[in-house]
């Protein structure tokens, strides 16, 4: 028997269940029956119900939840420095880039460019 079949991160899959929902709350699927327990969980836990949206929105940008994952796979000294400096700079202000060996160099601005106003160029000529 193949071990993943079946589990994911340690628990079973949810089944899919082909009927679609009428409206009237009759007919959900078994995806929907546990997507919304789980909602009446986080909302019945007393969490926030603006950071429960803020927490749904963020998850709709392309390959943020990508980004969360591997974050949380780097070792625990890693995420430690990396998220202080990213917590500790103003996110305009961060440069990356990489060196010619291949490794990913942030740094610190001193001061975001500002860009000049093509009409200001034309005053002061």
């Amino acid at each position: 028997m193949d071990h993943d079949a079946g589990m994911y991160h340690g628990g079973p899959t949810m089944q899919r269940n082909t009927k679609r929902s009428t409206g009237s709350g009759l007919g959900h699927s078994v995806h929907e029956s546990q997507a919304l327990e789980v909602l009446n969980t986080l909302v019945s836990s007393g969490t926030d119900p603006s950071r429960l949206l803020e927490l749904y929105y963020w998850t709709r940008e392309p390959g943020i939840i990508e980004l969360i994952r591997a974050y949380l796979d780097l070792p625990e000294a890693t995420q430690r420095s990396l998220g202080d400096f990213l917590l500790n700079t103003k996110p305009r202000m961060i440069e990356a880039a990489f060196d010619t060996q291949g490794r990913l160099v942030l740094s610190r601005n001193a001061a975001p460019a500002q860009r000049v106003q093509p009409e200001k160029l034309r005053q002061s000529r």
